[in-house]
């Protein structure tokens, strides 16, 4: 009897502490956002740098929102495990109100672990917004674009005159003139 009370209570107990680890060191990071003040005096490789870091951010949040729905099945399944052994064990029927704190506790770390999908996946909006407009003032500096090249202008040449010892030009050949010759039709012919 000893063994399935600590059964059950190290179940709820592993229900409620797994999303508390992850979601404390989740708060530990800066909120983000789509921009900052600072957003346009950033140099090419500040921005490429930054653009960069929101890509980490989108897959790490999409890693965290998978973790955080997994937790929340395993906080369903660890529930219905400590529930099944405490109904096997006969604690369940001598500890009052023992299923609706095992349920309570499920019900709490799933809630916890969909609030921490949630914001995972608002992260990954918002990251996606950042790279966005950093992609666009990167683009607009033509940051990455190789520099056109600065026409050179050709060296002047100065203009040769005519030569005044130089004979007129040739006046311009007029083509034989061809003179027409009437035909003659097969109906004028027989009229």
């Amino acid at each position: 009897m000893k063994t399935g009370n600590s059964i059950t209570t190290a179940c709820a107990a592993l229900a409620l502490a797994l999303p508390t680890v992850a979601h404390a060191q989740r708060q530990a990071e800066p909120q983000l956002h789509v921009s900052y003040p600072t957003d346009a005096a950033m140099t090419c490789d500040q921005l490429t740098a930054e653009i960069a870091r929101m890509e980490q951010i989108s897959g790490v949040s999409a890693q965290n929102a998978e973790n955080a729905r997994g937790q929340g099945a395993m906080a369903d399944g660890a529930t219905s495990v400590a529930l099944t052994a405490a109904l096997h064990s006969g604690v369940l029927g001598r500890v009052p109100g023992l299923g609706m704190f095992a349920n309570a506790a499920g019900a709490a770390a799933r809630r916890s672990a969909e609030a921490r999908a949630q914001a995972e996946a608002q992260r990954i909006q918002t990251a996606d917004q950042r790279r966005t407009l950093l992609s666009g003032i990167y683009q607009g500096r033509q940051c990455g674009v190789a520099p056109a090249p600065t026409p050179i202008a050709p060296a002047a040449t100065p203009v040769a005159a005519p030569a005044a010892d130089a004979s007129p030009p040739a006046p311009p050949v007029a083509a034989p003139a061809v003179e027409a010759t009437p035909t003659q039709t097969p109906a004028a012919a027989g009229a």
